[in-house]
């Protein structure tokens, strides 16, 4: 609900504080970039302490960020707690997709697709209530609903860590970073990843903004757009989730990937407008949302168990950097190129190499 509503915020944001896009697109970054910093730290803390515990340490982090922001009364305190908030969604994000990828190795790619489908349920959830929100009262007041909730929940969270099922001892054993980051298949999961979460991002910050400008919708539909791309996204990650354990990685990766790199194109050409936008958000975010578990799923099956924490927060700081780039890089691109062609090279292209990468990796 949170990171995918902040495309939602941002363009509030650049009125109130008078930014460009450049600017607008660091608030994101912020958090992405904090994220990144921090998910690698969170991978190996939930292989040292148990990642139980280390994604409730992240959550609450978050939690408390996520409520600070809302409180923000300028453009460079909003970045500093938005910063806070990503600290806490790195170790977070890190123990949460460790746990789940440790549970079943057999029907991991199903499991990774169920979370990351929650991740969707959340994005279209989330972009909704915030348009509601900022049309009755103000960008703000979303900032404090999510975080309240989420600091509810982060009491769950440290009641399921103190159980005596969770206690269990975590091996200590460091891996070998040098020996991971040679092995070359890895170095193209972590590219493909890096490069598709480049799309994502760059999407989770402009859509709602190209809707409104080019596809001509008010911010209610833009909402409901933007939030059909995310459950539709939900449905895509389980369906391709579950059938890379049937039939491989490589071939799920394919038959996502190269779909979502034509739609974009057809999506961001500026024809496309009103409810044919509308409709065509709930083709791509079914085809384009995969990627993730897809991806984290090839890497978690090349790895020893013991490593799972560690690995997959290497892998997600690679997502993590792109992902904090993107939004200030695609904003720089539509200052100098407009929208369309900005978004057709931040988004598009890099689905088509994402997808050559990571079939690569995998073939």
């Amino acid at each position: 609900m949170f990171r995918l509503s902040i495309g939602m915020i941002i363009p509030e944001a650049m009125r109130e504080y008078n930014l460009i896009e450049a600017e607008g697109g660091a608030l994101l970054t912020s958090l992405l970039g904090a994220t990144a910093i921090f998910i690698t730290i969170g991978g190996n803390l939930s292989d040292r302490i148990g990642k139980y515990v280390a994604m409730s340490i992240g959550f609450t982090i978050m939690s408390f960020g996520m409520v600070l922001a809302g409180r923000s009364i300028g453009y460079y305190e909003m970045l500093f707690f938005l910063f806070i908030a990503g600290i806490g969604s790195g170790i977070f994000t890190a123990s949460l997709y460790a746990f789940v990828g440790d549970i079943q190795p057999g029907s991991r790619g199903a499991l990774v697709g169920i979370t990351n489908a929650f991740y969707g349920i959340g994005g279209f959830i989330g972009p909704w209530i915030t348009a509601i929100l900022i049309l009755k009262n103000d960008w703000h007041s979303p900032f404090y609903l999510m975080g309240l909730l989420a600091l509810t929940l982060s009491c769950f969270l440290w009641a399921g860590a103190s159980n005596k099922d969770n206690k269990k001892k975590e091996s200590r054993t460091k891996i070998n970073y040098r020996s991971f980051l040679r092995d070359i298949n890895i170095i193209f999961l972590c590219a493909a990843i890096a490069i598709a979460n480049f799309a994502f991002s760059s999407y989770s910050a402009w859509a709602p903004s190209y809707l409104n400008k080019i596809g001509m919708l008010d911010l209610s539909d833009v909402g409901l757009a933007f939030g059909s791309y995310s459950i539709t996204g939900a449905l895509g990650a389980i369906f391709y989730g579950t059938l890379s354990d049937k039939i491989g990685r490589r071939k799920s990766i394919m038959a996502s990937g190269f779909p979502a790199f034509f739609i974009s194109l057809f999506y961001f050409s500026g024809q496309i407008k009103y409810a044919s936008l509308m409709l065509l958000s709930v083709v791509l975010g079914f085809t384009s949302y995969a990627y993730w578990n897809l991806t984290i799923s090839a890497l978690q099956d090349r790895i020893d168990n013991r490593y799972i924490g560690s690995a997959t927060g290497i892998m997600l700081s690679f997502a993590l950097i792109s992902a904090a780039i993107a939004p200030a890089a695609s904003g720089f691109m539509i200052t100098n190129y407009g929208i369309s062609i900005a978004l057709i090279l931040s988004i598009a292209l890099p689905q088509l190499i994402y997808t050559i990468f990571a079939s690569k990796a995998i073939g």
